[in-house]
């Protein structure tokens, strides 16, 4: 089983913490503020992500994948 998983990475601390992850790059603009991160949602989606990653100079946006262990059945 795979979740895309959105890593955001903050160059200065935000609330005493630079590392993200969230399940969608919408997700991110719900917690942080766009100044924060130096760029808009539609900008992002629209020309930011080359190679699901994004870097400015307030922060890196890199996009990949959870891989997890299948969850099996349990009998009852």
């Amino acid at each position: 089983m795979s979740t895309k998983v959105v890593h955001l990475r903050l160059n200065e601390p935000f609330e005493g913490q630079n590392d993200f992850y969230f399940g969608s790059i919408k997700a991110i603009y719900d917690t942080i503020p766009k100044e924060r991160i130096g760029i808009g949602y539609k900008s992002l989606t629209n020309h930011g992500l080359k190679g699901n990653i994004y870097k400015n100079s307030l922060c890196t946006i890199d996009i990949g994948i959870m891989r997890r262990k299948p969850i099996r059945n349990k009998k009852q």
